[in-house]
């Protein structure tokens, strides 16, 4: 008369225990190990993303006073994809690698060529590749870097666009001056008043000048071809190049790249090699 109470007790036993079996099961995180943020950023629930806000339409200052552009929309998106929100530190140009390399903030997004000598600094993830072109003044005949002889040449300091002026200059092009400023938008102020007569730049930035202001700019020729285009993570990027590579990965596979790129220029930019 009490096997009916054993079996009871015993059938009770088995669903507790396949219950409890279960439990991590439910419990388990279903993002891929890939696709989360380092620990130290998930517990702080923030990616802090470096730009240089002075570089329409890649990264730049909008009419409400906040970061924007494609470089903005695509930071905030890998962001999301880690669990994290993207907080935006403005900095300038010339000192945005050093603010990596002293901890200030986790990643630079802000469209920066990939080069040995920054790759000896930081950790990149590729995600674009893209031209050096050269602007002028409509009608101008600067279709190449040989044409720079003799023209006052505008950059922005410290970039790949400056070296590839300084290395034409060295490797015998005749040209007048080259005037280095801290700002990309002050290329684009000289040249309008005159006190340049050709920007080297990447070729996104050079097309939205001269689409806002066909008068003042034109794209006359190409400089460089296309060259990677990486954000940029202290040395050892570890886990967070990884977390921000299968990001990458994913807004690639669904889509979310692409429209990006076409709400900023109207076609998919050139994407780097994957």
């Amino acid at each position: 008369m009490k096997r009916p109470a054993l079996r009871l007790a015993l059938g009770s036993w088995l669903v507790a225990t396949l219950a409890v079996a279960a439990l991590p099961a439910l419990a388990a995180d279903p993002t891929p190990a890939a696709l989360r943020a380092p620990e130290r950023i998930a517990k702080a629930g923030v990616l802090r993303v470096a730009i240089d806000a002075t570089y329409p339409p890649m990264e730049f200052e909008g009419s409400d006073g906040k970061a924007t552009g494609f470089d903005v929309d695509l930071a905030t998106d890998l962001a999301r994809r880690l669990g994290v929100r993207a907080e935006f530190v403005v900095m300038n140009w010339d000192g945005i690698l050093a603010g990596l390399t002293s901890s200030r903030y986790d990643v630079i997004v802000s469209s920066m060529n990939v080069t040995p000598e920054r790759k000896a600094v930081a950790d990149f993830v590729e995600y674009l590749q893209m031209a050096q072109v050269v602007v002028a003044k409509p009608g101008s005949n600067v279709k190449s870097t040989a044409d720079l002889a003799g023209k006052v040449v505008a950059v922005q300091a410290d970039t790949t666009s400056h070296q590839a002026v300084l290395k034409a200059k060295a490797d015998g092009v005749a040209i007048k001056d080259v005037k280095a400023f801290q700002l990309a938008t002050q290329a684009f102020q000289a040249l309008k008043a005159g006190q340049a007569e050709a920007i080297v730049i990447d070729e996104p930035v050079a097309r939205y000048y001269a689409k806002r202001d066909a008068a003042s700019f034109q794209v006359t020729g190409q400089a460089l071809a296309p060259e990677p285009v990486g954000m940029a993570v202290k040395k050892p990027g570890g886990e967070l190049v990884q977390a921000l590579a299968a990001a990458l990965e994913a807004a690639r596979a669904d889509g979310t790249f692409q429209r990006i790129s076409e709400t900023w220029f109207g076609t998919v930019l050139g994407a780097a090699a994957h």
